[in-house]
C-alpha cells in the first residue's frame, strides 16, 4: 500500500496540505499517516515533504498546537524526518526550531518533565549532530546561554513543593538533597549533557568558541557539580564527566576553573570529610574499585582533557609525584589527604591490593602517562622521584620496573603488565634522560630479553610492548654508556632474540584486536562473558595508541637494520661543522614550516566556517523564497475568489435590474406613477419608499428598490 501511495509524490503533499485543517481528527490521522509512511520508506517520504512547499513549516506549527497529542505526534514525526538527512535538518532549525524546542522543554519542567521533554531534546540533538550549520545557528541564536537552565530541578515549581519546596519556589541545582531520580528524569538529564557534549566535541571546528561562550554563562561549575556528586546515578555523572572533560579539552580559561574548583564537605554528602579539589576527586574516581566502568573511565578521560594541549598542569601533578612519608601523622586517619601524583603512585606499588581489579592499576598508569606524555620536562622530574626503602633510596622508574617483574611472576592480569609497559614507553620515548636512566639497571634490560625471546608462556601483548620498549631504548640512546650503546643492543637483539622473531613480536601486538578497537573514550568494546560481571576489553589508551602506530614501524626496523658508518677523515672537522650550520638551518626552517602549517590551519577553519555561513544564508535565502512563492500562490487564489465573487454580484446586480424594469412596466400598465430612473438609481443608492438600503453592496441596494415596487403594487 505505501509504494501504491508513494508513485504520485502529489499524494504526500496533499497530505501535509490537510494539516492546516485545525480539525483535531484530520490533523491526527493525517500525523498518523505521514508517520507509517515515514517507517515504511523514510528515504522516499522525507525527499517529497522537502519537495512539498511549505511541508516542513507546516509541521513545524503544529509545535504550537495547545492540543498535547498533536504536538506530541509532530515531535514523532519530525524526529523520524530529521534522522540522517541535513538538508532538512537545516530547513527545520531555520523555523525558529530551537527556541521553539527549547521552550517546550523548560515549559515541561526541563529534567524533570516526561516524555515529551525527551523527545524535544532527541529532535534537538538530531539537528545538532554533525550538522555544523546548525550549530552555529544554536550559538548565535543565544540557545547556549540557556543551557544552565536546563541544568537545574525544577520540580518544586511543577508539584507545589512535594519535595518540601513551596508551590512557586526557585529551580535547585540537580545535585540538592530534595533531588529525586526516576529513570525518566535519567533521560533526560543525560540527554541535556550529551547537547553539551556535541557543542564541544573535539571534531567540531567551532568547538573553541563554544568553550569560551559556556565559559562565559557558566555553565562548566554545574557539570562539575553533577559530575562529582555521590546523590547523582552513575549514568548520568558518567556523561557529565565526559562534558566536563570537552568543555575543558584544550582550553586553558576552562582547565583553570576545573583547576580551581573545590568540593566542600556537606552534612547530605558523608563521602567528602574535608574540601578536595576537583582534580583529586576525579583520580579517586577513576582508581574505585567500587564505581561503575563508566565512571571510572569518563574520570580518567576527564583527568586526561585536563592535561591536553597544558604542559604547566603536567609539570604540576608530576612535581606530586613523591610519595608522602612512611610515618605521616595522617595515617590513623581513613581519608587522609592526598596529592593526586602520589596516589597514582601509591596504586601501583600496593597492585597487589587489588587483584579483583587489574583496572586500579591499569587507570594509574594511563592517567600517568598522560602526565609524562610528550613533555620533556615532566619527565625529566619523573626521573628525579626517589623512593625510600630499607636499603635505600631507588628511582621510581626502577621501582616500577621491579613491580612489572613481579606483577609477571605472580602471573598478574595481563591488564596491569599492558599497562606499565605502556607507561614505560611513554615515559622513554624521545627522553634521553629517562632512557639512561633505565638502562642504569641492567636488570631491566635481561626482563625485556626474556619477554620477547620465550616462545609460550608470555602473552603476546606483552611481548610486543616489551619490544616496542627496548627499541625506544636503542632509539634515542645517547651511547655516552660504552655497555648499552646502540650498536651493543643491536647485536643483543640479533644475537638473543634474532631480527625475524623481534620484528614479528610487533607486527602481533599491532594485529591483536585488543590493540587494534581502542576507544577514545576508554569505553569498553566487548566482554569475556554474558554474566555482566567479566571484565572490559580494555587494554590500551587511545593516544597510546596512535603514538605507537605512528613511531613503532621505524624505531622497531632501525634495530634490526644498523645505519651506515663512514670512516671519518682528518680533513672532515670543517665538513661536520657545515653540516652542524645546516642541521640548524634545517630545524629553523622546520619550525617555520610548522608555523605556517598552524596558520594554514587557522584559515582553513576560517574558510570552512565562511562557507558554513555562506550556505546558511543560501539555506534561508532558499526557505524565504518559498514562503514568498507560497505567499504569493495565496494571495492570487485569494483575488481569483475575490473575482468571482464580483462576478456573481454583478450577476446579481443585473437580474435585479431586469426584475426592477418588469415591475415598472406593470405599474404604468395599472396607471400608477412611477419613477425615473435616475430617481430609481437614487433609491439603490440611499434608499426609497420609506425604507433604509443595506450598506452591504449594490445588490442590497437593488433587492430594496424591489421591496418598495412590490409594495406599490399591492
Amino acid at each position: 500500500m505505501t509504494e501504491i501511495f508513494l508513485k504520485d509524490p502529489s499524494h504526500v503533499a496533499l497530505a501535509v496540505e490537510l494539516l492546516e485543517e485545525v480539525d483535531f481528527y484530520v490533523r491526527f490521522n493525517t500525523m498518523q499517516l505521514l508517520s507509517t509512511l515515514l517507517e515504511n520508506a523514510p528515504d522516499r517520504v522525507k525527499e517529497c515533504i522537502f519537495l512539498s512547499p511549505g511541508g516542513i513549516a507546516r509541521l513545524m506549527d503544529l509545535l504550537d498546537d495547545r492540543r498535547e497529542i498533536i504536538r506530541n505526534e509532530a515531535l514523532l514525526v519530525l524526529i523520524a524526518l530529521t534522522t540522517g538527512n541535513a538538508e532538512i535538518q537545516k530547513v527545520v532549525a531555520f523555523e525558529n526550531a530551537f527556541e521553539r524546542l527549547l521552550g517546550l522543554v523548560l515549559e515541561e519542567g526541563a529534567s524533570e518533565g516526561g516524555i515529551v521533554v525527551q523527545d524535544c531534546l532527541t529532535l534537538t540533538l538530531n539537528l545538532l549532530r554533525y550538522n555544523v550549520s546548525n550549530q552555529n545557528l544554536f550559538r548565535e541564536s543565544g540557545c547556549i546561554q540557556r543551557i544552565p537552565s536546563l541544568l537545574l530541578s525544577h520540580a518544586s515549581a511543577l508539584d507545589g513543593g512535594e519535595y518540601g519546596g513551596a508551590s512557586g519556589a526557585a529551580p535547585v541545582p540537580l545535585t540538592h538533597e530534595t533531588s529525586r531520580w526516576p529513570p525518566q528524569k535519567v533521560l533526560n538529564a543525560v540527554a541535556i549533557l550529551e547537547l553539551v557534549r556535541i557543542l564541544v566535541s573535539p571534531s567540531n571546528p567551532s568547538n573553541d568558541r563554544n568553550q569560551t561562550i559556556m565559559n562565559q554563562a557558566h555553565i562548566l561549575p554545574s557539570v562539575i557539580d553533577i559530575a562529582l556528586s555521590e546523590r547523582v546515578p552513575a549514568d548520568v555523572r558518567t556523561q557529565a564527566l565526559y562534558a566536563v572533560g570537552e568543555i575543558i579539552r584544550g582550553h586553558e580559561k576552562n582547565q583553570q576553573v576545573f583547576s580551581g574548583y573545590v568540593v566542600v564537605p556537606s552534612s547530605s554528602d558523608p563521602s567528602v570529610r574535608y574540601p578536595k579539589p576537583a582534580l583529586l576527586i576525579v583520580v579517586e574516581l577513576a582508581l574505585r574499585s567500587g564505581a561503575e566502568f563508566g565512571v571510572r573511565a569518563g574520570a580518567a578521560y576527564c583527568f586526561q582533557c585536563l592535561l591536553s594541549g597544558n604542559e604547566d598542569n603536567q609539570i604540576a601533578v608530576a612535581a606530586t609525584l613523591t610519595p608522602p612519608p612512611v610515618e605521616n601523622p595522617n595515617d590513623a586517619d581513613i581519608d587522609q589527604p592526598q596529592s593526586p601524583g602520589s596516589l597514582l603512585v601509591t596504586t601501583l606499588l600496593e597492585w597487589e591490593k587489588s587483584r579483583r581489579d587489574p583496572y586500579k592499576a591499569w587507570f594509574a598508569t594511563v592517567l600517568l602517562s598522560h602526565v609524562l606524555l610528550e613533555n620533556q620536562k615532566a619527565k625529566e622530574l619523573a626521573v628525579t622521584v626517589r623512593l625510600t626503602e630499607d636499603d635505600g633510596d631507588v628511582s621510581l622508574l626502577h621501582k616500577l620496573m621491579f613491580v612489572l617483574l613481579m606483577a609477571s611472576r605472580e602471573s598478574a592480569d595481563v591488564r596491569i603488565l599492558v599497562g606499565i609497559l605502556s607507561l614505560v614507553i611513554v615515559w622513554l620515548h624521545s627522553s634521553v634522560t629517562s632512557v639512561k636512566e633505565f638502562l642504569s639497571e641492567g636488570s631491566n634490560l635481561q626482563f625485556l630479553i626474556e619477554q620477547i625471546s620465550q616462545s609460550s608462556g608470555v602473552d603476546p601483548l606483552v611481548q610486543g610492548l616489551s619490544a616496542v620498549l627496548l627499541a625506544i631504548c636503542h632509539e634515542f640512546n645517547d651511547d655516552l654508556d660504552p655497555a648499552f650503546t646502540q650498536a651493543s643492543l643491536q647485536s643483543l637483539v640479533v644475537s638473543r632474540i634474532g631480527a625475524d622473531v623481534f620484528i614479528s613480536r610487533v607486527e602481533r601486538l599491532k594485529e591483536a584486536k585488543q590493540f587494534q578497537k581502542v576507544s577514545p573514550y576508554l569505553t569498553p568494546v566487548d566482554a569475556q562473558g554474558g554474566d555482566g560481571k567479566a571484565l572490559p576489553e580494555v587494554y590500551f589508551d587511545a593516544v597510546f595508541a596512535d603514538l605507537l602506530k605512528g613511531t613503532a614501524d621505524g624505531i622497531v626496523r632501525a634495530v634490526v637494520k644498523p645505519k651506515a658508518k663512514t670512516a671519518k677523515k682528518v680533513g672532515d672537522v670543517a665538513s661536520e661543522a657545515t653540516a652542524d650550520s645546516y642541521r640548524s638551518l634545517i630545524a629553523s626552517q622546520d619550525k617555520e614550516i610548522q608555523r605556517l602549517k598552524r596558520q594554514l590551519a587557522e584559515a582553513d577553519a576560517g574558510w570552512k566556517e565562511q562557507v558554513e555561513s555562506l550556505r546558511s544564508e543560501v539555506a534561508e535565502s532558499a526557505q524565504r523564497q518559498a514562503a514568498a512563492e507560497q505567499a504569493a500562490s495565496a494571495s492570487e487564489r485569494a483575488l481569483q475568489e475575490l473575482t468571482r465573487e464580483q462576478e456573481d454580484l454583478l450577476i446579481c446586480l443585473a437580474e435585479s435590474d431586469l426584475r426592477a424594469g418588469r415591475l415598472r412596466d406593470r405599474l404604468r400598465a395599472l396607471g400608477e406613477a412611477v419613477e425615473s430612473d435616475d430617481d430609481d438609481d437614487d433609491v439603490d443608492d440611499g434608499g426609497g419608499g420609506g425604507g433604509q438600503v443595506d450598506a452591504g453592496g449594490a445588490a442590497t441596494a437593488a433587492l430594496g428598490g424591489d421591496a418598495a415596487l412590490s409594495y406599490q403594487l399591492v
